[in-house]
């Protein structure tokens, strides 16, 4: 498989990016900066690359909003139960449950 390292320029600020040619025409990129760690069809890459500079504002911006980390420690078991709960109560992401149960109280 062969693989092509590049950099794309935001806000004077480089960032790094990976194309590998898998089979099937496929592609896949990723750029930490942009969260793209993905598939693509090969025809597609190109206008992904034209649109990374403004996926890595938006995931900064997004980012920027989601700054504040709680954290606590659990058992394994109870870890297990929340995760239940969570996919139970139709919540996208543990996270999501947990500040709905914090948050609605």
């Amino acid at each position: 498989m062969k693989r092509v390292e590049g950099v794309v320029s935001v806000q004077n600020k480089k960032y790094p990016y990976s194309l590998t040619e898998k089979k099937n025409d496929v592609v896949f990129v990723e750029c930490k900066a942009a969260n793209v760690a993905q598939d693509f069809l090969k025809e597609d890459v190109a206008n992904l690359l034209i649109d990374l500079p403004s996926l890595i504002v938006a995931e900064k911006q997004y980012q920027a909003t989601q700054s504040n980390v709680v954290r606590f420690r659990i058992t394994p078991a109870a870890k297990k139960q929340i995760e239940k709960k969570a996919v139970e109560s139709g919540f996208k992401s543990v996270s999501e449950y947990m500040r709905h149960l914090a948050l609605s109280s």
